[in-house]
């Protein structure tokens, strides 16, 4: 079966069922995220629903155009605000709320800033899952956190010296 498949508003392909999957395993594909069409295909349809595809059990983020082009929807159930594609930026943001805990928190302070970084790389690979405020403040928030905790310890060790 030969595959086509629209990506960034342009058609790709065409591709076996092999290389689709080899795709959708190394992350360079996500299967609710991209359009495909097939011989015997009616219309574009999300990847995931290709037969014989590696699933990756997600909900459709696209719904076809008016020119057969998929178009990107810009709801979700939290309306759009909370990354769930992202979880590394999303992890990265909670780390770098709770990194306020004092003495513990520059663990999740530092944690937080290596998920923010991580998911930053993400979305620059996939854009689509978006996440860059959650990242961009876990990195920025977790470094200012690191930054007075050391500075506290610094002064309770030589305050009491």
């Amino acid at each position: 079966m030969q595959i086509f498949i629209v990506r960034d508003n342009q058609r790709q392909g065409p591709f076996t069922l092999e290389e689709i999957n080899d795709k959708l395993r190394s992350g360079a594909v996500i299967a609710s995220g991209t359009f495909a069409w097939y011989e015997g295909c009616s219309d574009w349809i999300t990847l995931d629903r290709v037969p014989g595809l590696f699933m990756l059990n997600t909900p459709p983020s696209f719904v076809p155009g008016i020119s057969g082009t998929p178009s990107l929807v810009q709801g979700d159930a939290t309306g759009g605000l909370i990354p769930y594609k992202n979880p590394m930026a999303l992890t990265g943001y909670y780390f770098s709320i709770f990194s306020m805990i004092p003495f513990l928190g520059i663990f999740l302070a530092i944690a937080g800033i290596i998920f923010g970084i991580i998911g930053l790389r993400r979305l620059k690979r996939t854009p689509i899952i978006r996440g860059s405020i959650h990242a961009w403040f876990a990195i920025i928030f977790g470094a200012l956190v690191v930054l007075v905790q050391v500075l506290g310890i610094f002064y309770l060790m030589f305050r009491y010296r």
